[in-house]
């Protein structure tokens, strides 16, 4: 696996074809990857499923692609923040799947570990239980939730360094983590780039062995740390 691991966005992000599933990181906002996200929105794409904690917030994040016309499904623990996704969902332009905010981060987290599924109490006895599979357990109701895994994930850091591994500074780290585990294919956006062996390892949130594709981050700033890190 090559130790730079750092290409601009355009190439990165080539790997997105349309009908693909898609782990979106952030949290109305908070670690949304932006770069990654203006650069979609010039591509030729179509028929996405999106999973992720919200829409964005307002008009930027995912809800631009929603705009756009590139999603057909997206599963979220709510879009309350972005009216358009909740207009375009009445309108029937776009499914939306309401999905509790730990399941979902449950079923990205065990796609990850390499687990089949989990089960949860969370939705007995509402709607959220139609359809599925139901295990009882010691007098108990369960709904059990297959894991996760999709075809590419689109997160933001903080700071990373060019093999991908990554720190990430505050809240952000919410489905940033989660979902950067959970792909064939992770693309991660970062604001300070710095090269192998420069970030403390016990500070590092995310390993390298993780991340496909680092791209410099060009809705924040970003600092080169070492001279010639272009070359």
């Amino acid at each position: 696996m090559p130790k730079n691991k750092v290409i601009n966005v355009e190439d990165a992000m080539s790997h997105v074809k349309s009908g693909m599933s898609i782990a979106v990181g952030g949290f109305i906002g908070q670690g949304d990857p932006l770069t990654l996200i203006d650069c979609l929105k010039t591509m030729d794409v179509s028929d996405l499923t999106i999973y992720e904690n919200d829409g964005g917030y307002g008009d930027r994040g995912t809800v631009e692609l929603v705009r756009q016309e590139k999603v057909k499904r997206i599963v979220a623990s709510h879009v309350g923040t972005t009216p358009e996704i909740g207009n375009a969902m009445n309108e029937g332009r776009l499914e939306v799947v309401p999905t509790p905010q730990g399941t979902l981060a449950e079923m990205m987290r065990c796609g990850g570990a390499g687990l089949g599924g989990f089960l949860t109490p969370t939705g007995i006895g509402t709607i959220a239980e139609e359809g599925k599979q139901i295990v009882e357990l010691n007098g108990r109701r369960f709904i059990l939730v297959e894991a996760l895994r999709v075809d590419v994930a689109l997160i933001r850091a903080h700071s990373g360094d060019t093999w991908g591994n990554l720190v990430y500074r505050g809240t952000s780290r919410n489905f940033n983590v989660v979902a950067a585990t959970c792909a064939d294919y992770v693309i991660a956006e970062v604001e300070d780039l710095y090269t192998l062996g420069e970030l403390d390892t016990n500070s590092i949130h995310t390993c390298g062995i993780f991340v496909d594709a680092v791209v410099r981050s060009n809705s924040g700033y970003c600092v080169l740390r070492e001279e010639g890190l272009d070359d």
